[in-house]
């Protein structure tokens, strides 16, 4: 079942499947995903088993998925808390979730990185995600990642039986709204250049 209502313990778990989720060079601080819309997917005993952090995307009916883990892989409990979620953000007249993954092609990876990149993205195509063909996808993070600059790539899930949007349209949006940098921003100009 998914959830915004969590009481103090029940986030204290929430912190550590974050924490546990994320290293700390790719982490917000816990408190700042507060202010964004926090969803918890809680168990039958109401165990938290998964967080997502969502960001409306403006007006444009669509949402940013700033962060989304669960505590236990393999289990299913990933793959079906997407689901509700598409279900929720359905509901509420939604038609697009966008969020960014980390570059499986980023120069210098170890082996295992690679892998571990490439598994999350295959994650979410087996959900219904569009990887979109963005190369050159860098937003800044400022403060919020203490200046690192992962090699992004950017994807998408239309849902409600929408129809998939134009990349160029996703990028825009996700560069102006989420991370609010003006279109002729040379991170935008560098990102729209790279989708040919």
């Amino acid at each position: 079942m998914l959830t915004t209502e969590v009481d103090t313990a029940q986030l204290a778990v929430v912190r550590a499947i974050y924490e546990d989720a994320f290293p700390a060079d790719l982490r917000a601080d816990f408190d700042s995903l507060l202010d964004d819309r926090l969803i918890v997917r809680v168990a039958e005993a109401g165990a938290p088993e998964g967080l997502a952090v969502l960001r409306p995307l403006g007006g444009t009916g669509w949402v940013f998925l700033r962060y989304y883990a669960v505590g236990v892989r393999g289990g299913g409990v990933g793959t079906a808390m997407l689901g509700e979620l598409a279900a929720l953000l359905t509901d509420e007249g939604c038609s697009l979730l966008v969020w960014d993954v980390e570059d499986p092609d980023e120069p210098g990876l170890a082996a295992h990185e690679v892998e571990e990149h490439r598994r999350r993205i295959a994650f979410y195509e087996r959900a219904g995600g569009l990887l979109l063909p963005v190369r050159d996808y860098a937003p800044p993070h400022g403060d919020d990642l203490d200046d690192h600059a992962p090699h992004l790539r950017l994807m998408c899930l239309p849902l409600g039986g929408a129809s998939a949007p134009a990349p160029r349209d996703v990028l825009l949006a996700a560069m102006t709204l989420r991370y609010e940098l003006e279109p002729d921003h040379p991170a935008v100009l560098r990102a729209l250049d790279s989708l040919g």
